[in-house]
């Protein structure tokens, strides 16, 4: 026979044992949904910035859609700044920066949004120079004015 005390050690053992094992799982759904509004915020900036680089219509209320589908949760703005450099000071520069930043704020809605746990906040800031080659651009009408002129002394003889 089996004293009672036995017995109710397998209770106890859940009793402790299972809101550890609900704590993990918790952690690692929060950790998963972090890095997946991550890596989508990343993807946004990047595409915003080609965007706003290009001179191409926006499309930043989809773009945020793509995110997460909720109103109000994400925000997208594209940015210029100066000119970039490709090579050392004596050369001219590029046109300039393009620059995107994202910004995902999302609430714990799923588990209720107690008020002890805080809102994830994701901000993703991407810099690039596109399209510096473009017609419209400072150093795409100087290096059309190079091949130009390299073509009218090549016709030169």
């Amino acid at each position: 026979m089996t004293s009672p005390r036995v017995e109710g050690q397998a209770l106890v053992e859940v009793a402790l044992a299972l809101p550890i094992l609900l704590i993990l799982l918790v952690g690692a759904y929060a950790a998963t949904r972090t890095a997946f509004l991550a890596s989508r915020a990343e993807s946004a900036s990047f595409a915003e910035a080609l965007r706003a680089g290009r001179n191409l219509p926006g499309f930043e209320p989809d773009l945020s859609r793509s995110i997460i589908p909720e109103r109000d949760t994400v925000e997208i703005r594209p940015g210029r700044e100066g000119d970039s450099r490709l090579l050392p000071a004596p050369f001219l520069s590029l046109a300039g920066k393009t620059t995107a930043t994202v910004t995902v704020r999302k609430p714990w809605n799923e588990i209720g949004n107690p008020g002890g746990v805080a809102t994830t906040n994701i901000l993703r800031k991407t810099e690039l120079s596109a399209d510096c080659w473009a017609r419209e651009t400072s150093s795409g009408k100087r290096i059309q004015r190079w091949v130009r002129g390299g073509i009218v002394l090549g016709a030169i003889p």
